[in-house]
């Protein structure tokens, strides 16, 4: 006979290994009771297979539990039944399960007949039981009796009720058949809602929605390509690519605004006083004479001839000998503005083209102010402006060129194709007194562009045969390859280039048919089976309504979804 071994209700899978141990048999029949701690997850049951089998041990499970059966035949167990005898049920109330059909062959109908049954009984707890109608109150039934009236001297019968019998009939008992009636149906309508209520509770409203997050790897390659337009089709396992012949030719014209500017303000003017320590008489000429007061010149107004030697009073003190100073000099600035102006006594530096520059020797300070400069600017073409115009036209030329191909699915990378300007103009130019002027390129495009499917295909195939089968590559935008020319001969038509690939390895998850291992769970239990999947990241669960704790006991009610991760590819 198989030795049996009782499961208490507390027992779990670590108290039942180590009592399997200590059994000598073979072949054990646990017998577990309703509602045990082994049947709260499906993966006890899976736990205790794995142990058992490393005991080299054939369990049996007995058990009126449903739910637990339908663990323990998923988990690899065999199942007891206790035998019956003749035609009548067995005192135990485990039973073999019966095939069901419609809702509760999927283990739906089960739960909602328990629900309503065991709202009935709570319905018919709350209302008290109904009492039957009360019967009308008679006198007791005494044999006629003659009594003799002192007064009148008749006989006096005395009858069967203090009712007549029509009123009896037509009013005692109907009224107490309506209490009956009205009370039956108050219960009714009391056990109606509160199922209604509980149907509502427990299968309606209750929803879930699960998302879950697969695990993703970083992939970075980078890979040498051959690109030659004699190439008819990619060729992953040379790293070889086709490469389109471009010729193209631009004509680009736009307006430009002049930022070159050209100050037309007055001119600020005043009178100075030369010093000569040079001890010769010295002759400035306007033309060659320039005298700086920082960065700012001003000119003479007119030739100076024989300025003398300035001596001092008193070598010591440098003081100098202001009657050997000659006249003072008119200056004017060198250009209008309001900067130009100075105040007296100002030092200002002389250069002569002659003399030179020896601020030590020769020099001027303002006798008057200088004043007299306003400040008022034009625009003008500059050297400035025409190059800027001719490098945006001939960054808007590659651009078109480029779109074009885009649009065609060609990507032409840098260094890969040469560009040369015919020809660039301005309608006006440099100097010329404007705020806006128009300019025009006119240039030809000769390159090897490559299409980008193609690339995409060839660094796709290429590092999927380095992954494992259950994962798969994704491209991102966020990280698109980068390629760069390493090599171009347009003559030959051949280019080799340098990929640098950025994506990502994502998992494969099968989700089919999990919902109905999530029915009636909590979050806690949902998140911590999910996440024991090697291939799940992270999981998102949202509950409705609110004041939902637990799954619904439904799988259709739940609702699993895969999160995409980047960009298909």
């Amino acid at each position: 006979m198989t030795p049996s071994i009782y499961i208490n209700l507390e027992d779990d899978v670590s108290k039942i290994v180590s009592r399997l141990k200590h059994n000598p048999g073979k072949q054990v029949v646990l017998v577990c009771p309703k509602r045990c701690y082994l049947f709260n997850d499906s993966i006890n049951l899976r736990l205790l297979k794995k142990q058992t089998d490393l005991l080299k041990k054939e369990i049996f499970i007995l058990t009126m539990d449903e739910r637990g059966q339908l663990y323990a035949k998923e988990a690899g167990f065999q199942l007891k039944f206790l035998p019956k005898a003749g035609g009548s049920k067995a005192m135990s109330d485990i039973q073999r399960p019966q095939k069901q059909s419609g809702e509760q062959a999927s283990g739906m109908a089960g739960p909602i007949a328990a629900t309503v049954s065991e709202i009935k009984n709570f319905a018919h707890k709350l209302m008290p039981e109904s009492r039957p109608a009360a019967a009308p109150r008679v006198l007791r039934k005494s044999p006629p009796n003659v009594i003799n009236s002192s007064l009148s001297g008749k006989k006096l019968e005395i009858t069967e009720t203090l009712f007549p019998k029509e009123l009896e009939a037509e009013y005692i008992r109907p009224q107490n058949n309506r209490k009956s009636a009205s009370g039956k149906i108050a219960v009714g309508i009391l056990t109606l809602s509160i199922a209604l209520a509980g149907l509502l509770y427990f299968v309606i409203l209750p929803r879930a929605s699960v998302v879950v997050y697969p695990k993703t790897e970083i992939v970075t390659r980078d890979m040498e390509i051959g690109m030659s337009a004699s190439l008819q089709s990619m060729d992953p396992a040379k790293l070889a690519l086709p490469a389109v012949k471009v010729d193209e030719t631009v004509n680009l014209g736009d307006k430009f605004q002049s930022r070159g500017k050209k100050q037309v303000g007055n001119k600020s003017s005043g009178a100075v006083q030369i010093y000569n320590f040079t001890k010769l008489p010295i002759n400035l000429k306007a033309g060659t004479t320039v005298l700086m007061a920082g960065s700012r010149n001003y000119q003479l107004a007119a030739d100076v001839q024989g300025v003398r030697p300035t001596t001092y009073k008193n070598a010591k003190t440098k003081e100098i000998d202001e009657s050997s100073l000659g006249p003072t000099v008119d200056v004017v600035a060198a250009s209008g503005g309001e900067d130009y102006n100075l105040p007296a006594g100002t030092r200002m530096e002389i250069t002569n083209q002659v003399f030179g520059s020896k601020p030590q020797l020769l020099y001027a300070k303002t006798a008057t102010e200088i004043s007299g400069g306003t400040t008022r600017y034009l625009s003008v073409i500059s050297q400035e402006d025409i190059d800027a115009a001719k490098a945006q036209l001939t960054a808007g030329s590659l651009e078109e060129i480029r779109v074009k191909l885009t649009n065609t699915g060609l990507t032409l990378p840098e260094k890969s194709y040469i560009f040369d300007v015919s020809s660039f103009a301005t309608d006006n130019p440099v100097g010329t007194e404007t705020a806006n002027f128009n300019a025009n390129l006119q240039a030809k495009l000769s390159g090897l562009a490559f299409k980008t499917d193609d690339l995409n295909n060839l660094i796709n195939q290429r590092i999927v045969q380095t992954l494992a089968a259950n994962k798969s590559l994704v491209i991102s935008k966020e990280n698109p390859l980068i390629v760069k020319v390493k090599g171009f001969d347009l003559n030959t038509q051949v280019a080799q280039l340098t990929v640098h690939f950025e994506g990502k390895a994502v998992y494969s998850i099968n989700l089919a048919g999990f919902a109905s291992q999530l029915t009636g769970k909590t979050q806690t239990e949902v998140n911590e089976l999910l996440r024991s999947k090697a291939d799940i990241d992270k999981v998102e669960i949202t509950l409705a309504p609110a004041w939902q704790k637990n799954f619904p006991l439904f799988a259709g009610k739940i609702g699993l979804t895969i999160a995409s991760v980047g960009e298909d590819k």
